[in-house]
């Protein structure tokens, strides 16, 4: 039977080729690693670090480490022996999402998450998806969400917010790693050596949601302070951790060595609750990878090491196979009505024998699944019930191949729709058709149906479909690369315009009076409500870069504190006003003047209190920081005046008219 949660697949291997490099502590190895050694465990140099990656993801997490003195891919272990009783077997290589409260569930003493969660449990699933509610793309968005929402899958303890639930949430899956490389390299070792974490996330979220992962990884334990000082995280999004597992791959001697250098590669990554794509594009001098949730790569060398920058932005949308379940969710309530609506979520919820059964039928349906019906247990009381959906004596729930079918369709077409758009956006950059081979990971990648919906929509026009082995664990073994080899695009696309607001000299006839004011230190007519623009979408951007733009500072005396909104637009074009419905706010930037010389600024009394002016005051932000957050400087007169703060915001800008 097959397996109701993720697990590590045997590889088809053909002749010469090895099986797949995910590696376990479970499992022995030939190779003795920098990691493993007992040797040299008590007596790391200074420079040794454990590289960690975690892939937090809506359904399933996964995680995976390394030695900081390794090299290859094969080195990585992925996490396979999760705690609990409910996995079917003894090797999995991600554990479910979902934690169920003590103060919700009285038969238990303690919070427990993912394998301990047990059928019958009240608990929370899919909450990684509140994390951020900016996502854009709403030809793609799937409206179920709301109706998935209203049913209680995603509906969290009172009281308590989305980032509360995932702190308390990774706060096992912390606990857990620490004590599984605790076990391989005696726990005295593990506490003299620095761990590095990088955690994956969407390429589509916003900043915020960005932050707000990096919050919760926080409080659940992850390279906090005061517990273990000289740990770090980082944050790296998750096609752009494939697109590092698959490229590493294709220079090998496993599935994926036939890309070639000019040949354009699409990785996509379909998991959970989002659906990104990559896109490996040619040029001249080696390959592309797009990524269109959104990215694009050059890969500009393969040897000695793997070097590659983005191309162009890349785009997706809350599409995974959680909409399936969505969507199935729906369909119970249209034929049950109030009698699956009312039903404890124990009983219809992830993790459920119900839902089980159906993540069963959903991973292994396709061509080759010959089945007309498929049955699934549900102890529900209904009167009356159609006996061709429901058998009252036997409590099973019928759903024919047909239905599955509708199930399955809107939420591939919606992939397929991204996929297509990626291609026509790496043709256009290139100027021909580049896109050669296209690669399905995540979760969602394995599934035979999606597979097979590729190979009808692309197989005609010579693009190759692919699946690796053990598709599931690419993601979190290219976030473990990127700390190992420093792996990551050279140089980036910015996926919106960022600004921040001014003013101008006032323009007769040109600017709106009710806009305008008499500047209280130069006496000068000013107008207002102006955006200047640090970086426009699709503008390439390297690590680390800093970006700055020169700011007129009005301060007024005893209030030496200045607040301001960092704006954003998703347009290619942005508007030049902040009052446009098309710019939104993405947090509020505080800059603190109180050490600032004010001798060197212009100033001027009115109406009893001294106001100051300063043009020698720009505002820094840095790009691409390997945090994988927004960084702030305010820079004075060619001084740090310190690190701004940003207090991230989910509101509109709202200004005048």
């Amino acid at each position: 039977m097959p397996s109701k949660t993720p697990k590590a697949s045997k590889a088809s291997q053909s002749p010469g080729e090895s099986p797949g490099p995910v590696k376990t502590p479970g499992r022995r190895s030939t190779r003795r690693s920098a990691l493993s050694n007992p040797a040299r465990s008590p007596a790391f140099p200074s420079t040794h670090k454990i590289i960690v990656g975690i892939d937090f993801g809506t359904t399933f997490t996964g995680a995976s480490y390394v030695s900081s003195q390794s090299s290859e891919i094969s080195d990585i272990i992925v996490i396979g022996r999760w705690p609990g009783p409910t996995r079917d077997t003894d090797y999995v290589l991600k554990t479910p999402t979902r934690i169920a409260y003590a103060e919700k569930n009285p038969q238990i003493q303690k919070d427990l998450w993912g394998f301990q969660v047990e059928p019958g449990m009240k608990a929370s699933s899919w909450f990684k998806l509140q994390l951020d509610e900016s996502t854009s793309s709403p030809e793609y968005e799937d409206s179920t969400l709301e109706h998935a929402s209203q049913t209680g899958i995603m509906q969290i303890p009172y009281g308590k917010t989305g980032v509360d639930v995932t702190a308390d949430y990774l706060s096992g899956v912390y606990q857990c790693v620490l004590n599984v490389i605790g076990k391989q390299i005696t726990p005295e070792a593990l506490h003299m050596t620095p761990l590095e974490f990088w955690f994956t996330v969407p390429a589509i979220w916003s900043d915020s949601g960005r932050n707000l992962t990096l919050e919760a990884a926080r409080r659940a334990g992850f390279a906090k302070d005061n517990l273990r000082p000289y740990d770090t995280i980082n944050l790296i999004l998750e096609p752009e951790a494939a697109a590092i597992t698959a490229l590493m791959k294709s220079s090998g001697t496993g599935l994926g060595a036939n890309i070639k250098p000019g040949e354009g590669v699409l990785i996509c990554d379909c998991g959970g609750g989002t659906v990104v794509s990559l896109q490996a594009d040619p040029s001249m001098n080696g390959e592309t990878l797009i990524a269109q949730d959104i990215t694009t790569y050059l890969v500009t060398q393969k040897q000695p090491n793997l070097a590659f920058e983005e191309l162009c932005v890349g785009t997706g949308a809350k599409c995974g196979s959680t909409a399936i379940d969505r969507k199935f969710y729906q369909l119970m309530s249209t034929r049950f009505g109030s009698a699956f609506d009312k039903l404890p979520m124990k009983l219809k919820g992830p993790g459920s024998d119900f839902m089980s059964a159906f993540e069963t039928i959903k991973r292994n349906f396709g061509p080759s699944d010959n089945k007309t019906s498929y049955q699934l247990p549900l102890n529900m009381k209904i009167h009356k019930a159609n006996p061709r959906y429901f058998d009252e004596d036997e409590r099973l729930v019928f759903i024919s191949k047909e239905t599955l079918i509708s199930l399955f369709d809107p939420v591939v077409k919606n992939i397929l729709g991204l996929v297509r758009q990626q291609i026509k956006d790496a043709r256009k950059e290139e100027g021909k058709d580049i896109i050669k081979q296209i690669i399905l990971v995540g979760g969602f990648g394995d599934s035979e149906h999606l597979f097979d919906a590729f190979e009808k929509e692309f197989g005609s026009k010579k693009i190759k479909i692919t699946v690796p082995d053990n598709p599931q664990a690419a993601i979190v073994q290219g976030a473990a690369l990127r700390g190992i080899q420093s792996l990551r695009s050279t140089t980036r696309r910015c996926r919106r315009n960022y600004g921040y607001e001014c003013w101008r000299p006032f323009r007769e006839g040109v600017d709106s009076e009710s806009n305008s004011f008499i500047h209280p230190v130069t006496s000068e007519k000013i107008a207002y409500g102006y955006v200047e623009w640090f970086i426009k979408k699709g503008e390439k951007y390297h690590e680390n870069e800093a970006r700055s733009i020169a700011v007129d500072v009005d301060l007024q005396e005893g209030a030496m504190e200045r607040t301001d909104p960092l704006l954003a637009c998703d347009l290619k074009n942005p508007p030049e006003r902040a009052d446009s419905d098309d710019i939104y706010e993405v947090g509020l930037i505080t800059s603190d003047f109180e050490d600032a010389d004010l001798s060197k600024f212009r100033s001027n009394v009115q109406n009893g209190s001294r106001h100051y002016l300063s043009s020698g005051y720009s505002l820094e932000i840095t790009f691409g920081a390997q945090e994988g957050i927004l960084k702030f400087q305010g820079i004075c007169d060619g001084k740090s005046i310190g690190h701004s703060q940003i207090d991230y915001t989910k509101f509109k800008v709202e200004r005048g008219a």
